[in-house]
């Protein structure tokens, strides 16, 4: 295993202000090095909408809806590696699909030998989080490697 110092730091960007913070923050806290900003797609099939029985999408339609969420993702990547370029990281792209989300985060950081996971905290209590879940806290607990966790102010 290479030393921690020069493996990547794996942040985990959706395009929120708490992502944003992630990237701000490992800027902050760890100096110029190594980042590879992952967005994670869930497949259109667990949509709601796209995965209930009975409701016929066409082949050539769903290409297009599969291909448009593909770009998206690979835009909202390259937003998050611009914003930590500014900021003085070595930031590279990647893009997962599949879910659980916390399950594609700890195979991408596994896959990239991530010296630590970074991600933001939406901060959700009570019923959204009964409802929700925590993906930085299904992260904490299902990834051997140190976990980063930035908290909105």
């Amino acid at each position: 295993m290479a030393d921690a110092a020069r493996r990547p730091i794996l942040i985990a960007f959706d395009g929120s202000a708490c992502s944003e913070l992630a990237i701000d923050k490992v800027a902050e806290e760890f100096g110029p090095r190594e980042v590879i900003v992952l967005v994670v797609s869930e497949g259109l099939e667990r949509v709601p909408f796209f995965g209930t029985a009975g409701v016929p999408v066409e082949p050539e339609t769903m290409e297009l809806l599969t291909d448009a969420a593909q770009k998206g993702a690979q835009a909202t990547a390259e937003k998050g590696a611009e914003r930590a370029r500014g900021l003085g990281l070595e930031a590279t792209t990647a893009v997962a699909e599949g879910g659980p989300i916390w399950s594609a985060i700890v195979e991408a950081a596994d896959q990239y030998d991530a010296a630590v996971i970074a991600l933001g905290s939406r901060g959700l209590s009570g019923v959204k989080h009964a409802l929700l879940g925590s993906v930085s806290g299904a992260v904490a607990h299902h990834s051997h490697r140190s976990v980063f966790i930035v908290h909105g102010a």
